[in-house]
């Protein structure tokens, strides 16, 4: 069902920096906060320069900038057509060692109506016309997009494993402390035989929907623009491909953090979760958290320390429908916008919410006092990812945060 093809990949030059990139590497471009880019920028050859331009016309600053470091060979092209694996190992939640393998290509960009490449999570509009501004003046891909695919047989996992022995083209070591290694595979059989074995496949987008769907965007305008027929360049996405059965696929919480609520509202939470939920009440956010971990998967939890209550609640009518049963639909349109009256707009624009990735750094902020409330929730597991996605639902955006993220300034795909 899916197309995925070899290429030749950009990358920072190994014959001048060697083989380690880590201080040209930098995570995806919106999870980089103020500070992050700063420090990433004190580099003058980190790939932030690019994924994140700089001041005044940061695009086209952007695109004059690629074009001097490839002329400088800062950035050179490999000679042939290859696949790249991509090998993350870091530190799982219960602390020990992972490994997340997966296979760097391009895929052919399908709409969402195909059901051939299929999306989770909604868009913000916003976001998607600033990377389509950066594509139209780079010419390509500087990030890659995080896909998932079903392989019950294995065929692509047990590949991986026996490639990933061989020696890395590039590697580094994040602020996380992620190990990172890109290694090439460019023999015509190993290239056959990948592409092969991911094409009966379906895929589904697990982080890089903006980009994706900015890519449909800039694929229609140069169709329009150029009226040529067949595969062209811009046809594909440069993407990293994961099995949903690989160890190293590791979901975590995004939980919701909520200020400038009126006083009435916070007051009368209580009752009005009573009446739709079961409550049990903790003895404080780490107890929360704890029972959330062990609830059912629509459970999420509510944290008010200014009045020293932890609460769990659990719909009393358990829901038949995937969407519904997951922690982050369930606050999102029975409590935020059902109880606490935020409209879509608010939660898109984050007026009035913020979203926290994981739970030391949810009580971090609370500790602040910046804001009211803590609800936190369960991560949805990639099983139900899917079976959102396969059933033409998408969940709210950031429901999933699939940890370690995919890094920039590994490999690029320029048109």
């Amino acid at each position: 069902m899916a197309k995925v093809v070899p290429f030749k990949a950009v990358h920072y030059n190994t014959s001048r920096f060697g083989q380690d990139v880590t201080r040209f590497a930098a995570p995806p471009y919106d999870v980089i906060d103020r500070p992050a880019e700063k420090a990433l920028k004190d580099d003058r050859l980190n790939i932030a320069h690019i994924t994140l331009g700089d001041q005044g016309d940061s695009y086209a600053t952007a695109a004059k900038r690629l074009r001097t470091w490839l002329h400088d060979e800062v950035l050179v092209q490999d000679d042939g057509e290859a696949f790249y694996l991509y090998e993350q190992t870091f530190k799982g939640p219960d602390g020990r060692p992972v490994v997340r393998t997966g296979v760097v290509g391009l895929v052919r960009l399908e709409e969402f109506s195909k059901g051939v490449i299929l999306p989770h999570e909604r868009t913000i509009p916003k976001h998607k016309a600033d990377r389509l501004e950066l594509m139209k003046a780079v010419g390509g891909y500087t990030e890659q997009v995080f896909m998932l695919y079903d392989d019950p047989s294995g065929g692509v996992e047990r590949l991986l494993q026996e490639l990933r022995r061989r020696e890395e083209l590039l590697r580094f070591v994040d602020t996380d402390g992620v190990h990172h290694r890109i290694v090439r595979v460019g023999e015509t059989r190993m290239v056959e035989r990948i592409s092969s074995l991911l094409a009966p496949l379906r895929l589904l987008i697990a982080d890089g929907h903006h980009r994706y769907e900015t890519a449909l965007k800039y694929r229609a305008m140069r169709r329009e623009a150029e009226g040529e027929d067949g595969e062209r360049p811009y046809d594909f996405i440069m993407a990293t491909l994961v099995g949903f059965g690989n160890p190293g696929l590791v979901i975590l919480p995004t939980h919701r953090l909520v200020r400038g609520l009126e006083e009435e509202r916070l007051a009368g939470l209580r009752g009005r979760l009573s009446e739709e939920f079961e409550l049990t009440d903790l003895a404080g956010p780490a107890e929360l958290v704890d029972a959330l971990g062990r609830a059912r998967s629509d459970a999420f939890g509510v944290w008010l320390p200014a009045k020293g209550s932890a609460t769990l609640a659990v719909a009393k009518r358990t829901p038949e429908d995937p969407l519904c049963g997951l922690s982050v639909q369930v606050l999102q349109e029975r409590v935020l916008k059902g109880m606490l009256g935020y409209t879509q707009d608010m939660l898109d624009g984050k007026v009035g919410i913020e979203y926290v990735k994981g739970t030391e750094a949810s009580v971090a902020a609370m500790a602040t006092g910046e804001h009211q409330a803590c609800f936190f929730v369960r991560p949805p597991s990639a099983d139900q990812v899917m079976e959102v996605a396969s059933s033409g639902e998408k969940m709210p955006q950031k429901s999933t945060y699939f940890f370690p993220k995919i890094w920039s300034g590994t490999l690029l795909y320029l048109f």
